[in-house]
């Protein structure tokens, strides 16, 4: 984001800090492929992209990172806006698609962007909104830029609120470490998720993979989610948790709350019944019904 270009939604540290994280996960190499495949699979479980037509329908991925994500819907749509604030995670985006006719580059916010009002078919916003001040708000400024009958598709970090006892007083252990590490200068920060990722991500989440293996249920297993994932998603997801200032969490009911005070059409809602929680799709109103 150009300096003196501000977004009432949007802390800059944050962004920078993120551009940093997409810099050193550009997700360039093939090796992740097919792990990167099988994620945003799992995301895309409330969404059926066969009901979009790639001639002419228009999406937007809104904080777009590294482009991993939008890389993986070009093909439902004739065009893509890929949003991203940070100057240096749009850099890897221009050199991701370089060629790549029909996506467009937009290095602006959720909250100010040239994305025309009632235009897109599609808004995803996949891990992006649980880290701004005001989550509403920037589902707020996603729906305006939706058409009506257009779907929005969002993944908000949940509130635990189905694991047991155990399993939340275990996760409520690494806030005050978040809290610390997340204040370090950079370089520090870095060194310290990537041990982080190496001592206490891969240990578990292999040892799930193995009593997964031999038919053990790892559902409330401290980092399950991980167990096939390769290491340099471990690592960025270390940097993602511990190294983020601001993260918020959310119930299926704050969310719908949130949707239905914005407009959204509550009986198209869909969560999703596999993790990462919580992935929902749902469609803004109809004119008729609006």
């Amino acid at each position: 984001m150009d300096e003196g270009k501000k977004d009432y939604n949007f802390d800059q540290s944050v962004i920078d800090g993120f551009g940093h994280e997409w810099s050193m996960f550009a997700y360039n190499s093939e090796t992740t492929d097919h792990a990167l495949d099988l994620e945003f699979s799992s995301y895309c479980q409330p969404v059926d992209f066969s009901i979009f037509n790639p001639d002419i329908d228009v999406a937007a991925d809104f904080g777009a990172g590294s482009g991993r994500w939008t890389s993986r819907i070009l093909k439902h749509f004739s065009l893509v806006y890929a949003v991203e604030p940070s100057s240096k995670a749009t850099e890897v985006l221009k050199e991701k698609f370089t060629g790549v006719g029909n996506v467009q580059i937009l290095s602006e916010t959720v909250g100010e962007n040239a994305i025309p009002k009632n235009s897109l078919d599609y808004a995803m916003c996949l891990g992006v909104l649980h880290h701004v001040p005001d989550t509403r708000l920037g589902i707020q400024s996603i729906f305006e830029k939706i058409k009506p009958g257009g779907t929005f598709h969002c993944y908000l970090y949940y509130k635990l609120d189905e694991k047991p006892l155990h399993y939340r007083i275990l996760f409520s252990l690494s806030t005050p470490i978040r809290w610390i590490i997340c204040r370090l200068p950079l370089l520090p920060r870095k060194i310290i998720c990537k041990l982080i990722a190496l001592i206490i991500y891969f240990p578990l989440a292999r040892l799930a993979k193995v009593v997964k293996k031999f038919g053990g249920r790892i559902s409330n297993f401290p980092l399950h989610h991980y167990a096939d994932k390769p290491f340099v998603m471990l690592q960025n997801d270390a940097l993602d948790r511990f190294g983020t200032k601001l993260e918020q969490r959310f119930s299926k009911t704050d969310i719908s709350d949130m949707l239905g005070v914005i407009g959204f059409d509550l009986s198209t809602l869909q969560f999703s019944t596999v993790e990462p929680y919580w992935t929902f799709a749902v469609k803004k109103k109809s004119l008729k019904e609006a």
